[in-house]
């Protein structure tokens, strides 16, 4: 059973303006969760928020260096957010010319992470798809790690984005990617993002295939939503639901 989240980064400027507004609007069009950013507000009042919109948090996402430096508030405001799962939201892609002591860092922070009771992933641009000096991608450095350590929430637009193929990422991970994004463009060029379905990444192929490689949560993202966003949203939870079946 696939369940459909809305990263709130789509809608970031109603959730600052609104947030608990923004939910409730979230949960009326029949999205199950959300996949939470930093937030601005008490753990509790966000969890009563999500409760009373009929959502479950599905994960949140977060700075490799907001989990290094403060694990133990992090790993207070997800348990009361009720989930044990935080992506790591970003890596400076020129930190990928030396991919080694990253890898390490990550391995640390999942490490630590377990000891706490969470869950730690990943969450990918364009560039952890791109071949390093050593044909390997950093997306293939972090698959070396234990699977049990460390989950992977592929971005499938960005796999496609860069010119990769999200069908052989998702079968590269089956089994370890719990969470994917599904993001669509109108092309390769520049950042025009459409909603799911609207695009050329191919997600009447694609979604069957995230469930087949083991994805929980398909979670709806788009960077630039225009200006109805919540049209967007609604549109791409639509075309999700089709291709699920």
């Amino acid at each position: 059973m696939s369940n459909v989240a809305l990263q709130l980064w789509t809608i970031r400027a109603d959730v600052e303006h609104d947030a608990e507004n923004a939910l409730r609007r979230v949960g009326a069009m029949g999205y199950d969760g959300v996949e939470l950013i930093e937030l601005a507000h008490a753990p509790a009042d966000v969890r009563a928020w999500l409760d009373a919109a009929g959502l479950v948090a599905a994960g949140r996402h977060a700075s490799l260096e907001a989990i290094e430096g403060d694990l133990d508030s992090l790993a207070a405001e997800l348990g009361a957010l009720g989930t044990d799962r935080v992506a790591v939201a970003w890596i400076d892609p020129g930190s990928l010319a030396d991919p080694a002591p990253i890898v390490e860092r990550i391995r640390g922070a999942a490490e630590r992470a377990a000891d706490r009771g969470l869950r730690l992933g990943f969450h990918n641009h364009w560039s952890e798809v791109a071949p390093l000096a050593d044909g390997r991608t950093f997306l293939d450095r972090l698959r070396e790690l234990p699977p049990e350590l460390l989950w992977l929430e592929l971005d499938l637009g960005w796999v496609w984005h860069a010119g990769a193929d999200p069908l052989a990422e998702l079968a590269a991970t089956a089994g370890r990617c719990p969470l994917v994004h599904l993001k669509d463009y109108a092309s390769r060029n520049g950042n025009d993002d459409v909603p799911v379905g609207d695009g050329l990444v191919g997600y009447d192929r694609v979604v069957p295939a995230a469930l087949a490689a083991g994805a929980e949560w398909l979670v709806v993202e788009e960077d630039e939503v225009g200006p109805d966003p919540f049209g967007a949203v609604q549109r791409s939870l639509e075309a999700v639901r089709r291709f699920v079946g």
